[in-house]
Formats: structure tokens, C-alpha cells, sequence
């Protein structure tokens, strides 16, 4: 069953979205994605992002978010495969530094820093970035506006997903290679 997680899409009055830099902890391999983690039993999704902003970046008083895109998939990491179905919400809040004040160990072992990227830099970029079409998904946000209910984002799945007869999408980071 999919673990139900709340991401952030994090905005500063620049309209720059913050994301983790990371690096796989077997592989060494780096990426970067969202603020975000897993919803608690008994939390909200505000109450999630609220902690998990806290405890990822060291913001305090997240403000309200508005629901804007929904993801069903698995992914790869620490040579674990992790399936999850991902509710974004949209905050923006003043430019801070982000100082991480409670990572899981998991997260202690592989966040390596923290950036303020904007939509077109998201677009360009060379590096590993997840979601795969953050920078035109954000582009199409920041243009739009919040849409009246959540858009479905998932990426298609994938032939491997399909093959190992998983019924989620299946987002396989740089660093893993295909079985």
C-alpha cells in the first residue's frame, strides 16, 4: 500500500522554489527534490508540511498551502523501493537560509544543501531533478495560478514498473541502474 507524503512546493516572494540537494547513500549519486516526507497517523497534510518543513529546513509558522498537483509512484533510494502517492501543496513564505532541525537519519546521511531555483533554471538544468518536469510544471503554476483541484502529475509508467507488475509508476533516479 502507498504511503501517503506531503510535498512542498516552497516559494520565496521571488517566486524561487527551495529544493534538497542529496546523495544517495550507497551509490553517491545526487539529486535534488522537495520538501516533504510522510504524513503521520492522525496528522493533517498541513500538519505535515508544517513539521516536516520545520524539520527538513528549519522554518517555523508555515503558513496555509494550497493544494496544486497529486503523484502516484514508486521510487528507488538507499536500495530500498518506495511506493508513494504524494499530495503538493503551494506556500509562499520571505527567502530564509534553510538550517535542517531534526533530519531522520536517513536524511542526516544524505542531504548535502539546500537552493533556491528558479522555474526557467529548473527547466535547464543538467543536474537530477524530481519530479522530472518540475521547472514546466512550476512555470505552468506560477502563470496559472492554483488550479481549482489538485492536477494529477504522475509520470507514465514505466516498462519495469509494468514488468515487476507494480500498478504505480515506478521513477527510477539516475543512480539505479535497471534490473
Amino acid at each position: 500500500m502507498a504511503r501517503l507524503a506531503v510535498k512542498l512546493v516552497l516559494l520565496d516572494e521571488d517566486h524561487r522554489l527551495l529544493l534538497i540537494h542529496a546523495k544517495d547513500p550507497q551509490t553517491q549519486a545526487e539529486c535534488w527534490y522537495p520538501v516533504g516526507g510522510g504524513v503521520e497517523p492522525g496528522e493533517t497534510l498541513q500538519d505535515a508540511a508544517g513539521r516536516e518543513a520545520y524539520e527538513e529546513t528549519g522554518l517555523v509558522d508555515l503558513p496555509p498551502g494550497l493544494p496544486v498537483w497529486r503523484r502516484d509512484h514508486l521510487y528507488e533510494y538507499d536500495g530500498r523501493v518506495v511506493e508513494v502517492h504524494e499530495e503538493w501543496l503551494m506556500y509562499t513564505v520571505n527567502h530564509f537560509e534553510p538550517a535542517p532541525a531534526q533530519l531522520t537519519e536517513g536524511e542526516a546521511r544524505s542531504v548535502v544543501g539546500f537552493r533556491w531555483w528558479q522555474a526557467r533554471e529548473l527547466s535547464e538544468a543538467a543536474e537530477t531533478i524530481y519530479p522530472p518536469r518540475l521547472g514546466r510544471l512550476l512555470t505552468d503554476l506560477l502563470i496559472d495560478g492554483a488550479p481549482p483541484d489538485p492536477i494529477d502529475i504522475s509520470e507514465s509508467k514505466s516498462p519495469v514498473a509494468a514488468d515487476e507488475g507494480h500498478d504505480r509508476h515506478l521513477t527510477r533516479p539516475a543512480w539505479f541502474s535497471s534490473p
